[in-house]
């Protein structure tokens, strides 16, 4: 039994269920930064969009604990050990009119939490990543890619510092194709809620500047060949921005086309702009279920140190069976 992502209206203001991944330690209970970031931000998205929220935890059917844990948990109140280190977020949501709930269970985290995306299906997920030490070569984990890979709805997976939302910084990467336009719609909606400014990057290549070079071409005719590629490429993303509503970002938008590998630009330019979250679309592997990132978006998770937005394209097959 698969299931395909639905088509849906696009922008933020869709969205009517959230889910937020609570990671916590299992013998003291308490939430690390990025999990407390990733509730911090649904909570925020909840209250202007009107979303119903879940706050889901799951413990690890792998650590010899979770029997005595769950245990506890049923000589207490099944949800009162995570709800104490909730409490204060769940006061928060009574506070904005935010209707939340909590869950619990036991299994692997990425599975358990697909699943309650297609059971009560779920908008957008949103989970926090691991603290970064030097003994780890990535930022994104072996839990938040196996989500990003096959989640069928939009995966937000917050990076562990907290960034003001007065200044936040939005990175879209437009490739120009149809889920392309949804990265500028959906780029464009958190920057409405968020107060952020948007940079919108697209990578551009040459295809035929290998076939001029043999046909000894002057370099000054190449060169008008690759501003030519740059210049309509630009042009082709403002278009589609004009039919956003970008202009009411009051922290304002701009445009960067680069020439060079997609992973490698998008890296660096969120690098130089500081960029807090990366929006981008992903494409299907082989059209295996579940295969979703490609190459460039693996390459590029290795390197990046911002948040992550990613959209699936529709008509995603995931691979995860509901029990």
């Amino acid at each position: 039994m698969t299931f395909e992502s639905k088509d849906k209206d696009h922008g933020m203001h869709s969205i009517k269920k959230i889910l937020v991944g609570v990671d916590f330690n299992e013998q003291t209970g308490e939430l690390p930064l990025p999990t407390r970031e990733a509730i911090s931000k649904a909570i925020r998205i909840a209250a202007e969009t009107g979303s119903e929220l879940t706050l889901m935890s799951v413990l690890s059917e792998d650590t010899k604990s979770s029997d005595l844990v769950l245990e506890e948990l049923s000589q207490l109140d099944p949800h009162q050990i995570v709800r104490d280190q909730l409490k204060p977020y769940l006061e928060q949501c009574d506070s904005k009119n935010v209707q939340c709930r909590t869950k619990n269970c036991v299994g692997r985290a990425w599975q358990e939490l697909i699943k309650e995306v297609l059971r009560e299906d779920i908008d957008l997920l949103i989970i926090g990543t691991r603290e970064k030490t030097s003994a780890q070569s990535m930022l994104y984990g072996s839990t938040a890619l196996k989500v990003l890979r096959k989640c069928p709805c939009p995966v937000w997976v917050t990076r562990p510092d907290v960034t003001p939302f007065d200044d936040f910084i939005i990175l879209a990467a437009d490739d120009l194709g149809e889920t392309g336009k949804r990265v500028l719609e959906t780029s464009v909606a958190i920057g409405q809620l968020m107060s952020a400014r948007l940079v919108v990057v697209h990578s551009v290549d040459f295809p035929f500047e290998g076939a001029l070079k043999r046909t000894e071409v002057s370099v000054e005719e190449i060169d008008k060949y690759k501003e030519k590629v740059r210049s309509e490429a630009e042009k082709a993303v403002n278009e589609r921005l004009a039919q956003t509503d970008y202009r009411t970002l009051e922290a304002g938008t701009r445009v960067v086309i680069r020439s060079g590998p997609a992973d490698t630009v998008i890296d660096q330019v969120a690098e130089e702009e500081g960029a807090d979250l990366l929006v981008m679309g992903t494409v299907g592997r082989g059209g295996i279920p579940g295969f979703l990132i490609g190459n460039t978006a693996e390459r590029l998770l290795r390197e990046l140190r911002c948040s992550v937005l990613a959209l699936k394209p529709d008509g995603f097959v995931c691979p995860i069976r509901v029990d």
